[in-house]
């Protein structure tokens, strides 16, 4: 069995002729303050993983090690491709460029409007959207329910006094 050390950990490889090794770009990392006082390192997001649901995942780059143990860089890119999820708030099916780990995820969630109204990844582009429109069909229900029942208390208060 191979080894080959890398930044994250070792490689394996079964056959002894191919491994692959990643290694984490290090030009993203900004310094940010937390909410709670920690100061911690974001890493850069690409212009393609900001757009859809991505959970996380993103470009990395690494080598393919051949079997005489030379490298020659490459890309790790995420698995991506369009779904149509269902939104049971909305009540509609919703296009979106997703991960086969976001589809995992939203399952734990226990649906798309958990995932979306949950998940620390839906920053910007397609679920920032979607979850706007999610917050505010939540208050117009709020709003509803509230005219509802002053409406039933009218009624009941009007019946008691007649």
């Amino acid at each position: 069995m191979l080894r080959k050390a890398t930044s994250i950990g070792f490689v394996f490889s079964r056959s002894g002729k191919h491994a692959a090794s990643v290694t984490v770009p290090s030009f993203g990392l900004l310094s940010q303050e937390c909410s709670h006082g920690h100061v911690g390192a974001v890493r850069h997001r690409s212009n393609r993983s900001k757009r859809g649901l991505y959970d996380g995942k993103d470009i990395r780059s690494g080598n393919n090690v051949s079997f005489s143990m030379k490298s020659t860089k490459r890309k790790f890119k995420p698995n991506v491709f369009t779904k149509k999820v269902y939104s049971e708030i909305l009540d509609e099916m919703i296009k979106f460029h997703l991960t086969t780990s976001t589809l995992r995820s939203i399952d734990n969630a226990g649906g798309l409007d958990n995932y979306l109204l949950t998940s620390k990844h839906v920053a910007s582009g397609e679920g920032l959207v979607v979850k706007k429109r999610i917050v505010s069909r939540l208050k117009l229900n709020e709003k509803l329910e509230k005219w509802k029942l002053e409406d039933t208390e009218s009624v009941e208060s009007r019946e008691q006094s007649n």
